[in-house]
């Protein structure tokens, strides 16, 4: 792939060797091309640490938030890297993707809205085969990873197309009409404020998720997760799909 997802991860020093596993279950992605990953460990002697992760961040495509008591209580994680993570995410320049290496109570963090990996948001740590773990997380990235693959490619497509000097006058960018644009944004703000209120709901059932504990009800929760989580993604689909017509 000649435009490969970047992807930046942002943790604690202390959860090291774990971030290690994770890269290394990434692997395979880096070895077909379609990711780059950096973290703050590929600094090279001389370089001002700062800027460099502050550059990485910038153009970043996917930002994983490694999350742990260390990561929350890191104030350059959460201060300056989280914070900036967020900003780009809400404007939709990147995509941040919480990581939950060990169990720590994160509700209420600017991330809690976001879906978590791995499945139900379950500490890696806690499940009885790590590596299953890990292998959910790359999986879980990798989905995201072929969304954005697939936005860039049309992206340039649309960006090499030449538009013919006889096109209507009626049409705007990517051959809309302005009745046709303004219907697509419409439905976009729609889908917007559908999201929103899933990622929502999505946070809560979480938080109920993490401080249950009756089995039954746990049971119960996690099924309103999964939906939930497919409800999530398939308006993010559907979002994408109009961002797309309307490039």
């Amino acid at each position: 792939m000649s435009n490969p997802v970047k992807v930046f991860f942002s943790y604690s020093h202390k959860d090291e060797a774990l971030r290690d596993e994770l890269a290394t279950h990434l692997s395979m992605m880096k070895r077909q091309g379609i990711i780059e990953a950096w973290h703050d460990r590929e600094i090279s002697a001389g370089s001002e640490w700062a800027n460099a992760i502050d550059d990485n961040l910038e153009v970043a495509d996917i930002i994983l938030l490694l999350v742990s008591a260390n990561f929350l209580a890191s104030d350059y994680c959460y201060d300056k890297e989280m914070t900036r993570a967020m900003e780009r995410h809400e404007t939709r320049e990147a995509r941040v993707i919480p990581v939950i290496l060990k169990p720590t109570d994160w509700n209420g963090a600017p991330f809690g809205k976001l879906q978590a990996l791995p499945k139900n948001a379950k500490p890696v740590t806690t499940w009885p085969d790590q590596d299953e773990a890990f292998v959910n997380v790359a999986q879980g990235i990798r989905r995201v990873v072929e969304d954005i693959a697939k936005s860039k490619t049309s992206s340039s497509t649309a960006s090499g197309t030449t538009t013919p000097a006889t096109s209507s006058p009626a049409a705007t960018s990517g051959g809309l009409t302005e009745r046709q644009r303004r219907r697509l944004e419409q439905e976009r703000d729609s889908l917007q404020q559908q999201y929103d209120l899933a990622t929502t709901k999505l946070g809560r059932l979480r938080q109920a998720y993490g401080i249950e504990t009756d089995t039954a009800t746990k049971f119960k929760l996690e099924a309103q997760i999964q939906e939930s989580q497919t409800e999530q993604s398939r308006l993010d689909q559907q979002l994408e799909e109009i961002e797309q017509k309307l490039l």
